[in-house]
Formats: structure tokens, C-alpha cells, sequence
């Protein structure tokens, strides 16, 4: 190949710039992400793509052999992860409108009026605003209790819906989580949460930063590998 590719195995090609000193591959649901330095040009990493092919190509078939979940309804019965753990949607009309947990259910109020693919629209944007708001609550207390022990203080948090990331920092300590992160079990959450503390200490990939990780999270391979097996179906 001469240039960058647009697609790849039938994968959507993405390059990231940034201050990184290291350049990676991610595969995140059918889009591979090439993180590089600025520095790099377009020559090398149509390089790192042809040295990386066969490693390419397996990912994208170990893809394409999962089975495709059926979307969303959103209607009563369907399940929405919290942490690992299913939660089965109920939809009720009248009352108050918007979505909240009760025990093992989470209760979405719509108008009796609203129907068709208006209630669908409606239903998953309650159910959106309950994740980001549960997830800016949640991951806030991993945070907390994660910074104390690293011994870093970060500026500050926010919540996205991200579709290509789990979490970001930046040089100024501000971290940034995927709201879906939380559909993860709670080891995996607190290694995305890990990973990012650890980037106030090395920003970068270096191996000086996974033996970081490694001091907090001994098991940090094997919830790398969980998110990139099974992330693409947390953000569907």
C-alpha cells in the first residue's frame, strides 16, 4: 500500500495525533485506531499497518466470527448492563419521566401518548441520561479512591459517549470516561480508571508507565484483552 487506507479487512481506519513517544494499534467495534506521534508521517505508518497485517487480519476475522447482537428495542424485558450484572428494562406510563434503578430493574417513565418510534427515541434517551448520570457517580468514587492511592490529583472528571475510547488524560490532570464503561464488570472499570491515574505519572505508553499500572493492577493484560474482546458490544 502507498497511502493510508480508509479501510482495512473491513475496518475503518483512524490515525490519532498527539504527543505520545510511542505509536499503537486499538481495535474498538470495526474501527482501528492508529495512535502516533505528531512527528510521524503518512509513510511510516502505512509501514506499521504492513508489519502489523497479519495481526490486523486475525483481529478482524475473530470479529467478524462473533455473533451480532440484535439492537435495541427498548421496550420491557430487554437487558441493559450495570458493572457486569443485567438489568431488565420495564416500561411504565405515566408519572414522572426519565429512568431510574430499582433493584434489579430499571424503571423508565414515558408518556401514555408517546408511541411508535417516538417512545423508542424517547425511552433510550432516558435510559442515556440515567448511564452518564450513574457514571459520573460512580466513576468519580473510583477516582477518588484510586487517586489516594497512586498519590495523584486530578483537576478534574467528566462523562462522554465515546465511540472510540474508554478514557483520556490530559497534561493539565483532566480525565475524561466513556459513560458505557460502566456496563463492564468492576475490574475492568477500575483498570480504564487505573490506566488514566497512571497517565498523571507517565504520559505516554512507555514501559515505565505499565509497570505502573502493573503496581495497581496485577491483572491489567487480561482487562486490556476483556475491552478488546468485548467493548464493541458494551457501546452498541
Amino acid at each position: 500500500m502507498s497511502a493510508i487506507p480508509k479501510q482495512l479487512f473491513g475496518l475503518r481506519v483512524e490515525v490519532l495525533r498527539s504527543r505520545r513517544k510511542t505509536s499503537v494499534l486499538h481495535i474498538i467495534g470495526d474501527e482501528l485506531q492508529i495512535r502516533v506521534p505528531n512527528r510521524v508521517r503518512d509513510r511510516k505508518i502505512v509501514e506499521i499497518l504492513e508489519m502489523k497485517e497479519k495481526w490486523i487480519r486475525n483481529k478482524a476475522i475473530q470479529l467478524q466470527n462473533q455473533p451480532i447482537s440484535k439492537a435495541k428495542e427498548f421496550v420491557s424485558g430487554e437487558s441493559f448492563a450495570l458493572f457486569g450484572k443485567n438489568l431488565k428494562l420495564k416500561v411504565l406510563e405515566g408519572g414522572r419521566v426519565g429512568t431510574k434503578l430499582e433493584g434489579d430493574y430499571l424503571l423508565t417513565n414515558v408518556r401514555a401518548t408517546e408511541i411508535g418510534d417516538v417512545r423508542k427515541f424517547r425511552i433510550k434517551t432516558y435510559i442515556e441520561k440515567w448511564y452518564i448520570k450513574e457514571a459520573y457517580k460512580r466513576l468519580e468514587e473510583k477516582v477518588i479512591s484510586y487517586s489516594e492511592i497512586i498519590r495523584v490529583s486530578p483537576r478534574e472528571m467528566k462523562v462522554r459517549n465515546y465511540k472510540t475510547r474508554w478514557g483520556s488524560c490530559d497534561k493539565e490532570g483532566r480525565l475524561t470516561f466513556n459513560f458505557h464503561l460502566i456496563k463492564a464488570p468492576h475490574p475492568i472499570v477500575d483498570y480504564v480508571v487505573v490506566h488514566e491515574l497512571c497517565h498523571m505519572l507517565q504520559l505516554n505508553h512507555s514501559k515505565f508507565f505499565w509497570n505502573e499500572v502493573e503496581k495497581y493492577d496485577p491483572l491489567f493484560k487480561e482487562h486490556k484483552k476483556w475491552l478488546q474482546l468485548n467493548g464493541a458490544e458494551l457501546i452498541r
